[in-house]
């Protein structure tokens, strides 16, 4: 097994390999490991477990994250361990992957249209003896009629419910009408299949957090909350209103706590276990809460100084495979060095560019070649898809391996 980043010894088989991690803890810059690495921080992924295990504590809030940010079994396990209802997917193919973990509660926050994967949900539902539970988007007449194919059965209804997905203009799929949910939901009942409830995503209703971007996103949480109401004489028990939880989970709160003796809240955060230095950082809706509350970034790039060529000027190791783009780029916070003994200092300085396999980075302050730079991300959806294994760290000691399944 030899992955990005990781060099077991020859000879070695996976399970002996993390059996002796676990018992030696190896430096990560001594051990079997070479730059570029990302890796975890345990310490930060414990405190942000326990601040969102808090926060539906205080709310009545159930969490079913959204692991498709890291589709890692072992962070999934964590989540569950730490509170979680449920785990949600966007793919019919990450759906089967977490089943194959063993998760007994799935929410696919999409519409699931492919027959052969409603095909293999109705097989899951009918075999399964563990009390499996899966509920799945509609948001047209079309996917209501797919799913009923396999789905309305009396067997495969008790285990597999489903949700009418309300949107906004201009927005991503979802009904945009509160008239056409309560059709939607009238005609998947009259198909057979169990409705449970709507379900929506608040983060692509504005940008930012000025007060009338907050405000278009409580008027659509109000949206969501009157959709929810119009289902409820197509919903055996609670009706689920689900929520996507991660920008503005202090908008969601405000809008839907006092709404928890009609609906179950479950919100779909994904970022909230990472975090990161950059979009989340930015929209940081825990500052805002009352009482307030912080979560850390626990995602770090790890990549050493290749090249000085000219001031002010450092090119490192690292690029587009490694890091993620899509919002913003590395963020630099400390240099190291080389050894990985004695103290490291801060680097202040600007990310530019990357290319496939370089980082160039602009700073004022002295860095050597050789020296390796620990920066931070932003986006931890388009972070841990570029890696097979992560590092846990305690410090700078590896304590155990995080494999992803993408």
């Amino acid at each position: 097994m030899v992955l990005k980043g990781l060099h077991p010894p020859a000879g070695v088989s996976p399970t002996q390999f993390e059996d002796t991690l676990a018992r030696e803890r190896p430096d990560l810059f001594t051990g079997p490991f070479s730059w570029p690495v990302m890796t975890l921080d345990a310490a930060d992924l414990d405190h942000n477990m326990a601040v969102m295990a808090a926060f539906c504590a205080r709310t009545g809030f159930e969490l079913a994250p959204h692991i498709k940010t890291h589709m890692s079994r072992q962070l999934w396990q964590r989540q569950h361990a730490a509170g979680a209802w449920g785990a949600t997917v966007a793919t019919g193919g990450q759906m089967r992957t977490a089943r194959s973990w063993g998760t007994r509660r799935l929410l696919l926050a999409n519409q699931l249209l492919d027959p052969r994967e409603i095909a293999w949900l109705a097989r899951e539902a009918r075999g399964a003896e563990d009390g499996f539970e899966a509920w799945v988007y509609a948001d047209s007449r079309t996917g209501v009629d797919l799913l009923a194919a396999d789905l309305a059965t009396p067997q495969v209804r008790e285990r597999v419910g489903v949700l009418i997905e309300r949107g906004h203009v201009g927005g991503r799929t979802g009904v945009r009408t509160l008239a056409e949910v309560r059709d939607l939901a009238q005609a998947a009942a009259e198909a057979g299949l169990r409705v449970v409830g709507v379900s929506g995503y608040e983060g692509s209703v504005a940008k930012g957090s000025s007060p009338e971007a907050l405000g278009a996103v409580a008027r659509f949480c109000t949206d969501l909350l009157e959709s929810a109401e119009a289902v409820a004489p197509m919903v055996q028990g609670t009706v689920v209103l689900s929520v996507g939880g991660s920008a503005y989970l202090d908008v969601v709160e405000q809008a839907l706590s006092t709404a928890t003796d009609r609906v179950r809240v479950i919100v779909r955060s994904g970022a909230y276990l990472t975090h990161d230095h950059g979009l989340y950082d930015r929209a940081d809706p825990w500052a805002r809460m009352e009482p307030p509350a912080r979560l850390e970034p626990a995602l770090r790039l790890w990549a050493q100084v290749h090249s000085t060529p000219e001031p002010g000027l450092v090119l490192c190791g690292a690029g587009r495979r490694d890091a993620p783009f899509d919002a913003d780029l590395p963020i630099p916070l400390r240099v190291h060095p080389a050894s990985g003994a004695g103290p490291a200092r801060p680097v202040r300085g600007t990310t530019t560019r990357l290319n496939d396999q370089h980082l160039f980075l602009h700073t004022e302050d002295p860095v050597d070649v050789g020296e390796v730079i620990e920066f931070g991300v932003s986006h931890p959806c388009t972070s841990f898809d570029k890696w097979a294994v992560l590092p846990v760290l305690e410090g700078q000691r590896v304590v155990e391996l995080v494999h992803t399944q993408f």
